[in-house]
């Protein structure tokens, strides 16, 4: 009610994992729990509700033109070759490792594979909770920033997830391996899979723990070469008719990061902590540049 005057583009809530399953289960997140998956499973459920209500109160009072839709950390693979079965091994594990969020959301109920899977662990679901959930939103934000690689399974498999070697190349933060191709494949399956006609990169980007200014200046040239890979793919998706209709790149400015503090540095703009002062780093001038003249450079 307060806002309906000035904003007509919402987002319900951002990145469900974060303080469901890494919050409860892996207690790596606020408040740091590690409670039974049955507690994780309705920690999911109850965030689901949160969605549902917040689309209905868009719905109710945003007023005319207002759009609304949830933003999901899913989880994104990659299939290890771009072939028939690879493909269609990458996209049974998509669907599976998201359908307790994304698949609820859009089937109007926990799908049945999810279901057996959790077995007594299944969430406790009230009459009229999904006539909520599967309220009809008009997007979907995906932050990605990494991926899990996945080949046809053996044996009669589905499919098999690969565990990366010790040297792939990653950021500083250890889970944020450098998997540009994720952009592509999790825009893809999520157009394929729940018929999005309108998809958005709500966060993509890399911390680094060291990034000195020095002569006025911050060389984050992996920064610049993670943000073209990447580009590049979302350029790609675009081109092969994925409803991708804008990107957003993490972060305009070193921030206070949930889990890492002032640790890890996403920001395209070096703060320095005790001053304040502010000095864009090169992928800020290299962005720039991409921004002003719509070309991946």
């Amino acid at each position: 009610k307060a806002f309906a005057g000035e904003v007509k583009h919402w987002i319900t809530m951002n990145e469900i994992r974060c303080f469901t399953q890494l919050a409860y289960g892996y207690g790596t997140k606020a408040p740091g729990r590690t409670e039974s998956a049955a507690v994780v499973n309705q920690t999911f459920h109850h965030a689901l509700l949160c969605h549902g209500h917040g689309v209905r109160a868009v719905r109710e009072f945003g007023g005319a033109g207002a759009v609304v839709g949830l933003t999901d950390n899913l989880d994104v693979c990659i299939p290890v070759t771009e072939t028939p079965a690879d493909i269609a091994a990458a996209k049974a594990w998509f669907l599976q490792m998201n359908a307790h969020v994304l698949g609820a959301m859009h089937a109007g109920r926990y799908p049945a594979e999810y279901l057996e899977r959790v077995g007594p662990d299944a969430p406790d679901v009230r009459p009229g909770d999904f006539d909520l959930i599967s309220l009809p939103t008009d997007h979907l934000g995906l932050n990605i920033y990494t991926g899990t690689y996945v080949r046809a399974g053996k044996n009669g498999a589905a499919f098999q997830a690969l565990p990366p070697p010790v040297n792939y190349p990653r950021a500083d933060s250890p889970w944020l391996r450098l998997v540009p191709q994720s952009i592509y494949w999790a825009t893809r399956f999520a157009a394929e899979c729940y018929g999005h006609q309108a998809l958005y990169i709500t966060e993509n980007g890399c911390g680094y723990n060291d990034e000195p200014v020095v002569d006025g200046e911050v060389l984050d040239l992996h920064r610049r070469d993670f943000l073209r890979n990447h580009l590049r793919e979302a350029h790609r998706a675009i081109a092969d008719g994925v409803p991708l209709k804008g990107y957003f790149l993490w972060s305009f400015i070193d921030n206070y990061e949930w889990e890492d503090g002032y640790q890890r540095r996403f920001g395209i703009v070096h703060c320095d902590y005790a001053t304040q002062l502010r000095t864009p780093k090169l992928s800020a001038r290299y962005y720039a540049d991409v921004m002003r003249t719509r070309t991946i450079l």
